[in-house]
């Protein structure tokens, strides 16, 4: 008795513990890496920068927190790369294979044996089979030693840009890593060689949404109003056939000419019992779904509401009830309104001409829209889908911002919005027995009449958006968070006025490192280390100032020597989070990121966050540029002594923001800007910080 006991306590432990590691889409939350932190990754992160193995690409995704292991994601790609290595026992320890957080469609093989799968290619592949030969590619690089060693002679000073430009791989390479790659390691396990055609697709229309769908107009209309027929293209562009593209120029093959040989290799190779899946196909499913549930994750953190929109579209045809999508839908709908409310939509879309298929029509309405429309069709968004969702505290703070945004920054009135359906006249509704009078009276009347329990009639001069909340308008709820938004909105306006921005009551303070860029004349970035070394300098002066105001800075760094799961986890939560606020160019808005970091800010005892960022950049200097000062010598032969102080203490512009955010609601605590030109700028640039910070934390 006491073993079976035993065993169904194991077995209960057991399903309790794969519950923990198995991915689900409902509910969905963004996968988190798993088990112990992997030697090799804390190997690379602890590798000192002038080590011939110092890998600059590796290393600053593991810093941005977007590698991700030990999920059932990963296990499920190991188990495909011990199927292709059964032969190889050394590469088996050699070669790890890492999911990379971006919805970009490629893998990465690297000279240590690390190989990375974005989550892009999850995302698009059709079958276990053509994940088997993206890995057998990446691991024939490897194994043939397709090391293109840095170039040490580059003047570009951007490590991971010039080491990924320096690891593009030639023609030759990619032709060989493909028959090394089918003929000897993927002949080995049982997967079909038809998938070839399959996953030459992806590769080819890799920029491409989940599907091709029709985006339909009542996604964003109903019948109460409709957008001007000239919102929506008629046709959109054709998606081009891409198998013939001209590689000429370019180092990388044509897609369609790697086909073309790769199916030449596996002509004569018999097909007789292999397949598309050797794992279930049900979980290759569910996984793939997870993956596109994490694309969208990245498209919201990234601020590319154009994707986010029409791939969440796409899913919510196959998922129509799933929370997770229903408030990403939202998330993309209000971060697009807040971008226009600033004039920023390049930031948030591209130009629809550059778009091809159904997301065209989005982008092209996301163009036609102005800023009032894109505030109330994001209301309308979160307002009924809060209606689904009643406890969702985002949904709510959303909805609430939103309104203040109409009614208070945008300066509409609840006057503006009619009670009935666009194209109602007032004949209409005297058919109905409705009372029709205008607004008439003295002063006090006509305030009166403009009460909200009194109906707004349709008039001449609306347009569509003032139709857009026929069916909220009358709720009561509304009502109450309108003429909240309006008083709010006078009270805020006092306070900030006479508030100077302290920390309050919080024993702590989160200091994030700072953003420091050194640009050269032209305007590239001179030296990713010196960036890095004054963002250092800078976070210490931020500690030393919070200490200073007898307050505990909390500085937000992975500590790579140590590392744990639990501790890297947080880590990625964090930086999702000031990605996300980085990507709003300090927009004051909800964000969705935020409802992952109440634990992690207890945790570390405060929710306030203080970060700065730096931009520093030559100016001009006596009489213009440095460089026109020699020139003066011949003419002026008295000005050399300035000719050469000046050339010798040139002049640097450089901006410095100063900004403290509340990390879970969103509300910007205090914010500063200081830009001047100067010699010696950095001291100035530390003081100010310095200065800053201390007011803050004062007492």
């Amino acid at each position: 008795m006491k073993k079976i006991l035993l065993a169904g306590l194991f077995w209960c432990c057991a399903i309790i513990a794969f519950a923990q590691f198995t991915i689900s889409i409902d509910p969905f939350t963004p996968i988190e890496s798993q088990g112990n932190f992997p030697a090799d990754l804390k190997k690379a992160a602890n590798t000192p920068k002038s080590a011939k193995t110092y890998n600059p690409f590796l290393v600053a995704m593991l810093q941005q927190g977007k590698i991700l292991y030990g999920s059932e994601m990963n296990q499920y790609l190991d188990n495909i790369k011990e199927k292709l290595l059964v032969n190889y026992p050394q590469l088996q320890q050699d070669i790890h294979v890492y999911i990379l957080q971006t919805p970009i469609v490629n893998a990465y093989s690297m000279p240590d044996g690390t190989i990375l799968v974005t989550m892009g290619m999850l995302a698009q592949v059709t079958n276990e089979a053509e994940l088997a030969f993206v890995l057998a590619h990446e691991i024939a690089h490897y194994s043939e030693r397709h090391d293109n060693s840095d170039d040490t002679k580059s003047k570009d000073k951007d490590v991971v840009r010039r080491y990924i430009r320096n690891q593009q791989y030639s023609r030759e390479q990619e032709f060989t890593a493909d028959r090394v790659g089918l003929t000897k390691f993927f002949k080995d396990t049982p997967y079909s060689y038809d998938i070839i055609d399959g996953i030459f697709d992806v590769l080819l229309y890799s920029d491409l949404p989940f599907d091709e769908i029709p985006f339909q107009r009542s996604e964003v209309e109903t019948d109460f109003y409709h957008f001007p027929d000239n919102y929506f293209l008629k046709t959109v562009s054709n998606i081009p056939d891409r198998s013939n593209m001209i590689d000429t120029l370019l180092t990388h093959p044509n897609i369609e000419k790697r086909r073309t040989v790769a199916k030449g290799l596996v002509r004569s190779f018999s097909n007789d019992g292999r397949k598309a899946f050797v794992q279930p196909e049900e979980q290759f499913t569910r996984l793939r779904d997870a993956a596109r549930f994490s694309c969208i994750e990245r498209y919201l953190i990234n601020h590319d509401y154009d994707k986010a929109i029409y791939n969440t579209y796409v899913l919510q045809q196959s998922f129509p009830n799933n929370a997770y999508l229903d408030r990403a839908m939202v998330t993309a709908y209000y971060g697009a309104s807040k971008h226009k409310g600033q004039g920023k939509t390049n930031v948030m879309m591209e130009p629809y001409k550059e778009v091809e298929g159904e997301q065209q029509q989005v982008n092209y309405l996301m163009s036609k829209m102005n800023r009032n429309e894109y505030a109330v069709l994001a209301l309308r968004k979160a307002w009924t889908t809060m209606q689904k969702h009643p406890n969702d505290e985002y949904l709510q703070s959303v909805v609430k911002d939103l309104i203040a945004d109409i009614f208070v920054k945008n300066k509409m009135r609840y006057i503006d919005f009619c009670d009935y359906p666009q194209g109602t006249s007032i004949e209409d509704i005297a058919q109905t027995g409705e009372d029709t009078t205008r607004q008439t009276g003295s002063k006090y009347d006509r305030i009166k009449q403009q009460n909200m329990s009194a109906k707004v009639l349709p008039d001449p001069k609306f347009k569509t958006v003032n139709y857009m909340l026929v069916d909220i308008h009358s709720d009561s709820l509304f009502k109450v968070l309108v003429n909240d938004a309006v008083v709010n909105g006078e009270m805020q306006a006092v306070l900030e006025a006479v508030s100077d921005g302290h920390i309050g009551n919080e024993k702590s303070v989160l200091i994030a490192m700072p953003i420091y860029h050194i640009y050269s004349d032209n305007g590239n970035i001179t030296d990713q280390s010196a960036d890095r070394r004054n963002a250092e300098q800078l976070q210490k002066i931020m500690c030393r100032a919070a200490k200073r105001a007898h307050v505990t800075p909390v500085t937000l760094q992975m500590d790579f020597k140590h590392p744990e799961t639990e501790q890297y986890n947080s880590f990625v939560k964090i930086n999702q989070w000031y990605q996300d606020f980085a990507n709003a160019g300090a927009l004051d808005m909800r964000y969705h990121t935020s409802e992952y970091l109440d634990e992690i800010a207890a945790a570390l005892g405060s929710r306030k966050l203080c970060f700065v960022t730096v931009t520093d950049s030559p100016g001009r200097g006596f009489f213009g540029n440095k460089l026109t000062l020699p020139w003066l010598m011949p003419a002026f032969p008295y000005s050399i002594p300035v000719v050469i102080t000046v050339l010798c203490l040139r002049q640097y512009d450089f901006d410095v923001n100063f900004r403290v955010i509340d990390i879970i609601d969103g509300t910007v605590e205090s914010s500063g800007h200081y830009s001047h030109s100067e010699v010696m700028r950095k001291a100035y640039i530390n003081g100010y910080v310095y200065r800053m910070m201390e007011n803050y934390v004062r007492r």
